[in-house]
């Protein structure tokens, strides 16, 4: 049976959502134009003021090539909005005096071991939270290893410095990882079921799931979308059978799957002083604590300008704390494989706006959108964001071509490798992402990664190999990854390394 607080927050979300009106004209207009000019299969807006929801609304489709139309109720991959959740997760065990925001997260996971013995011993929640280990993010140690959380955890010892510790920001989806296996287990649960129980559940979010949880959104759920080739196509966003995404090991860095009107109350909720709908959630100096600068996000003149930012950068726990012209602002981004989300909260103000597209097509749309919002609310003057920013994109995309087709020159002709390709067949090892496994399939070489992401190999020097990952994604991210081979002294492959991103593996040959 529903209770009566159950029943009074669902009467009220659903009296905000009925009564929501449009879009004013002007932001009606843009964000249509927007989508078109773009090319983007559907977006979804959400903007909140004083505790009242303005407008939730969408534009365009679902899936290209198909009716169904984007609304209020569709439900997006939100990806590193997660982060604001699991921090919250947490702020509410240390309002019942379970944890402090700096203990060492060794006392709840005590087989954690760090690359060194300071950090080992003093890392904390906090730490943690605010991405300031200085730690590399390695995503692709859990992206394309199909590894458990559990191998993910144990490999955190092989993760090399940026930066000292404590000295920045490095965004770490892994340090988020660790805070919510820290949080599942003082609190004796998953870390799904502690968000839901604790967070979810009291501010009446009916329309939000975690990834593994796909399967449940039901009919009204938007497809991710990818450019190939220029065009924009629907992917399965997970890696393909035997792979996987990986947000069932790193579900609290980035997991939730949302729609605006959901979102809309996360806004609300954060706007506030921890209650919602008149009960206590999180204490308002748990509230304060997570809105606050933990550490500095160094911001160049040219940065800061296009940004906006008169102030300050800094992050705090879930949340970039920045200012957007003057205005204390609170705000994140989310990627997901082929979908985007952004939101953007001035508490001053107390006024949220979310946006959430179904394409990775231009990487900061979303922003270029709620910039525009944020504008007209503020009556500040305003420019065509979008359209700067796309005529940035394309200029972006011109020189992306030209490198493509300059790294195609760098292919010997009729390229043969310098031994049989049975002769590179083995496991190798890389310290950080573990076994490589190469095998014949046929006339070509099969590269593994772990238990995940799988590639083919082709001739592109006699020494190295042109990486095609399967998984449309990362083929068209890492277009130019290549597998260089060094040999032993009787002229043997010994190893090999492989650029990902700002990444270098460097794989060496076991016997086994």
């Amino acid at each position: 049976m529903m209770s009566r607080i159950s029943f009074i927050l669902a009467l009220s979300a659903a009296r905000l959502t009925a009564q929501a009106p449009a879009p004013p004209a002007e932001i009606d207009a843009y964000v249509a134009r927007a989508v078109k000019e773009w090319g983007l299969p559907g977006v979804a807006i959400a903007v909140v003021r004083n505790d009242s929801v303005l407008f939730a609304t969408g534009y365009g489709v679902r899936e290209i090539g198909r009716p169904e139309t984007v609304d209020a109720h569709t439900t997006f991959d939100a990806a590193s909005l997660t982060k604001s959740f699991t921090a919250a997760a947490l702020a509410t065990l240390v309002d019942e005096g379970k944890l402090h925001w700096d203990d060492q997260v060794r006392r709840y996971i005590p087989e954690l071991v760090l690359p060194d013995s300071y950090m080992t011993a003093n890392t904390t929640i906090r730490d943690l939270l605010a991405h300031r280990t200085g730690l590399q993010g390695a995503n692709f140690m859990w992206r394309f290893t199909g590894y458990d959380r559990a191998e993910v955890l144990r490999r955190v010892r092989y993760l090399k410095p940026e930066i000292p510790f404590r000295t920045g920001m490095v965004y770490s989806n892994v340090s988020y990882t660790i805070a919510g296996e820290a949080a599942a287990r003082i609190a004796g649960t998953t870390w799904e079921a502690l968000v839901r129980i604790r967070l979810l559940e009291p501010v009446g979010m009916t329309e939000t799931y975690f990834w593994d949880e796909r399967g449940a959104r039901g009919k009204n759920a938007a497809a991710a979308h990818i450019l190939v080739d220029d065009v924009q196509r629907a992917i399965d966003p997970v890696d393909g059978a035997a792979e996987h995404d990986g947000r069932v090991v790193t579900n609290a860095a980035g997991s939730v799957q949302s729609s605006v009107t959901d979102l809309a109350k996360w806004m609300r909720f954060q706007l506030g002083d921890g209650t919602f709908g008149g009960a206590r959630i999180i204490s308002t100096a748990a509230m304060e604590e997570m809105h606050s600068p933990q550490v500095v996000v160094p911001t160049p003149a040219g940065f800061r300008r296009a940004r906006q930012v008169d102030f300050f950068a800094t992050y705090g726990m879930g949340w970039q704390v920045w200012d957007y012209r003057g205005h204390p602002m609170l705000w994140h981004t989310g990627g997901g494989n082929g979908m985007l989300a952004y939101m953007a909260l001035l508490p001053k103000e107390k006024f949220g706006v979310v946006v959430l597209v179904n394409s990775w097509r231009g990487a900061i749309v979303h922003a270029t959108i709620a910039n525009r919002i944020l504008d007209h609310y503020l009556n500040a003057p305003t420019r065509d964001y979008s359209h700067e920013q796309l005529v940035a994109d394309s200029a972006a995309r011109k020189r992306g071509h030209e490198a493509y087709e300059k790294f195609l020159t760098t292919r010997t002709t009729n390229a043969r490798p310098a031994r049989a390709l049975r002769d590179y067949a083995g496991t190798y090892v890389d310290t950080l992402h573990g076994d490589i496994t190469l095998r014949l399939a046929g006339d070509s070489m099969l590269l593994r990664m772990g238990r995940g992401a799988t590639a083919d190999l082709e001739s592109w020097t006699a020494d190295a190999f042109l990486v095609k990952w399967r998984n449309p994604v990362y083929r068209e991210d890492y277009w130019n990854a290549l597998a260089e081979f060094t040999y032993d002294k009787a002229g043997e492959p010994a190893a090999f390394t492989m650029r990902l991103n700002r990444d270098t593996l460097r794989a060496i040959r076991v016997k086994r």
